[in-house]
C-alpha cells in the first residue's frame, strides 16, 4: 500500500482551510509557496517549492494535488504508472 500525501498548490486562506482540515484527519500535507526553497517547517505546516513536488516518487507515494479552487484533489501519476 503507498502512503498519501496531499499537495496543496499555493499558499492562501482557502488552501490553509484545506491544509487544516487534511491535518485533523492525520494526513501528510505539504503547501508549494513560491518564497520557499525546498522544505520549510512552520508551526503546523510543511512549506515545500515546486522542486519538491516534482522530486515525489509516485511509484512509492500516491500523491494528491490541490489547486484552485481547492474542492477536488488529482492524482499525481508518474511516467511509469
Amino acid at each position: 500500500m503507498k502512503m498519501m500525501i496531499h499537495v496543496i498548490m499555493g499558499y492562501n486562506e482557502v488552501s490553509i482551510g484545506v491544509a487544516k482540515y487534511l491535518l485533523h484527519r492525520n494526513e501528510v500535507v505539504y503547501i508549494t509557496d513560491c518564497k520557499v526553497k525546498g522544505v520549510h517547517k512552520q508551526k503546523d505546516f510543511a512549506f515545500v517549492d515546486r522542486a519538491f513536488v516534482d522530486a515525489l516518487d509516485t511509484s512509492l507515494f500516491k500523491v494528491y494535488v490541490y489547486e484552485p479552487p481547492y474542492k477536488r484533489a488529482r492524482l499525481l501519476s508518474g511516467e511509469n504508472d
